[in-house]
């Protein structure tokens, strides 16, 4: 069992020497075109690029955060609404306290209670339209 242990740990220096010996090479090899100047020059640009993609990223984020919060706030309003305005028996197994229920579960749970409103209740059963008496026949 340690010749094996033994053995283990030269392949693992070997392979670790290995790469160390490509890597340098890799580098000689790559910097060999370039003088002092173009060398920095190159890593400056790389550096400045590598810069300027983490902003691009950062705004882009920011820009999707922004959206989604725009998007749960305005499904949230009409949620609410939607649901301060429906009547107690409209709702799917509709007992006393649903209505009051689904108000404290929208305000509480900000917008993910709101999206889980619109597809339970909202897509599922349409609010009835209170049509004057006139227009119901």
């Amino acid at each position: 069992m340690k010749k094996s242990l033994r053995d283990r740990k030269r392949i693992t220096a070997g392979l670790s020497a290995a790469t160390a010996v490509f890597l340098t090479l890799f580098l000689a090899l790559g910097l060999s075109s370039c003088s002092g100047e173009d060398a920095t020059a190159a890593a400056i640009g790389t550096a400045t690029a590598g810069f300027a993609g983490l902003w691009i990223l950062l705004i882009f984020v920011w820009v999707i955060a922004w959206g989604a919060g725009i998007f749960f706030f305005v499904i949230w309003i009409i949620s609410l609404v939607d649901c301060a305005k429906r009547d107690a028996m409209d709702f799917p197994n509709a007992t006393d306290n649903t209505k009051v229920l689904w108000i404290l579960i929208i305000v509480l749970a900000k917008g993910i209670g709101a999206l889980i409103y619109y597809i339970v209740i909202m897509r599922q059963s349409p609010r009835k339209k209170n049509l004057p008496p006139a227009q119901q026949q």
